[in-house]
This record gives structure tokens, sequence and C-alpha cells, in this order.
């Protein structure tokens, strides 16, 4: 599974864990823009990581999206922020977390 794969399936177990917990769907988008949004702007994905204020770095390193990108960066140009390895574990540490979206999912009551 790629980096990209990996962050997608991440994203859709975490909207299908959150999704399986609402009791008014109207909600969810909301919800998964109040979610979404911070942690893409604070990937990497837009803005170099490097130079940013102490908080704002603590929140980075708290993103698994920015492993994910950092390895995806690296992979395709070369030049990595944090180094493949840790982004690789992160991503998939997150990814086996995310299967409880999943099992979540499998659960609801109807």
């Amino acid at each position: 599974m790629t980096g990209g794969s990996s962050l997608a399936f991440l994203f859709t177990a975490l909207g299908t864990a959150i999704a399986s917990r609402l009791q008014d769907m109207q909600a969810f988008p909301l919800i998964m823009n109040f979610l979404i949004m911070p942690i893409f702007f604070l990937s990497g994905a837009l803005f170099p990581l490097e130079g940013l204020p102490k908080i704002i770095e603590i929140v980075t390193k708290l993103n698994p999206l920015s492993y994910g990108v950092d390895g995806l960066r690296g992979t395709l140009t070369g030049v990595l922020h944090i180094g493949l390895i840790i982004d690789l574990l992160v991503v998939g540490v997150t990814v086996i977390i995310g299967l409880a979206g999943s099992y979540m999912f499998s659960i609801i009551e109807i």
C-alpha cells in the first residue's frame, strides 16, 4: 500500500467512524470540514514545515497527514523533512488504528 492510498484509507476510516456515531447526518459535512481543513493546512502540503513557530511545529508533528505528505514528497522529489522510515511507520500505525472505523461501521445497530 503506497503512502497516498494509505492516507486515503485512513481518512475514509476516520469519516466512517465519525458517521457511524452521528444521529443527524446533516452535521457530518460540518464536522468533516472542521477536522479535514486544519489537518490539510497543517500538513505541509501547501506551506513548508521549516521555520514554523514552536506551537505550530508541535501540531504538525501530531498530524498524521504531515508524515504522508513528507513521504510522498520525499519519494517523488528526494527532499525529506522528517525521514522516510518515520513517515512509513507513522502512516502504517495510523492506518492500523484507522481500521477501527471499519469495525465501528460494521457494528451499527439499524
